[in-house]
């Protein structure tokens, strides 16, 4: 009988220490996970902070002395030979990194036809195929020092004749509208050919692939332009620039 007790007392204990065992090794994994849990925790919280406190971020965008992000342009009574339109932003890096600016086209206007702009790749060569003036995006630099500052200047320009002497052709698009006293013209290589249209259906028919002399597209844009803004109120062209700067991160 005794001996059973003792068997008894020596399973019960068996199994309290495997009990026992049991939890401490729970406990173990479960410290253990909550370590990791804490240290994936905690540089994940140390990468933020780093991200955040690396350096001290403030940019400045000022359009005559108002500031601003978005850059609004509207440019009327536009007309060949007209004094240049210059409109400057200063973009201010009040941080301690230095910084990349450059800008992107949220929006474009002009006569009242919306351009679309996710079509263009080149906004400069776009504007200087189809359109007798010139609107030029000019940066003082596409990098802005710490506490340092750069200007944004756009300008647009129509001088009255080709100043090189040579005879300029512009495409036809969704702006023009046909012209019978316009001489059109196509183009083979580098050689441009008069072609005969008669008629609006002919020239839109072939507008994709006709072209003006710079005279003629300077009549049409210098009364288009006055007309618009007679009968709309609004400016013959305007355009939505959105301003970027960004750290810049060395490679």
């Amino acid at each position: 009988m005794k001996k059973q007790i003792d068997r008894e007392k020596i399973r019960l204990l068996n199994k309290k220490l495997k009990k026992q065992k049991y939890i401490s090794l729970l406990l173990a994994l479960f410290t253990f996970g909550v370590n990791i849990f804490a240290w994936f925790a905690f540089s994940a919280n140390a990468g933020l902070g780093i991200d955040a406190t690396v350096a001290a971020w403030d940019v400045e965008f000022k359009d005559n002395g108002e500031i601003s992000r978005n850059m609004f342009i509207e440019v009327a009574k536009m007309k060949p030979g007209m004094s240049d339109f210059i409109r400057t932003i200063e973009v201010n890096n009040k941080s301690d990194v230095v910084a990349k600016f450059s800008y992107e086209f949220v929006s474009m206007s002009l006569l009242g036809h919306v351009i679309n702009i996710s079509s263009i790749d080149d906004m400069n060569e776009y504007l200087s195929s189809f359109y007798p003036f010139s609107v030029h995006f000019t940066p003082s630099s596409d990098e802005i020092a710490a506490n340092g500052s750069i200007t944004f200047d756009v300008r647009v320009t129509w001088p009255f004749e080709d100043v090189d002497g040579t005879t300029t052709y512009y495409k036809q698009n969704d702006v023009y509208d046909y012209n019978d006293t316009f001489l059109y013209y196509t183009k083979t290589g580098e050689r441009y050919d008069l072609f005969n249209v008669a008629s609006s259906s002919v020239y839109n028919s072939n507008k994709s692939s006709l072209y003006l002399e710079k005279d003629d597209a300077d009549t049409y844009f210098g009364m288009a332009c006055h007309h618009y803004e007679e009968e709309s109120g609004q400016p013959c062209l305007t355009m939505n620039l959105r301003l970027l700067v960004e750290q810049k991160i060395d490679a």
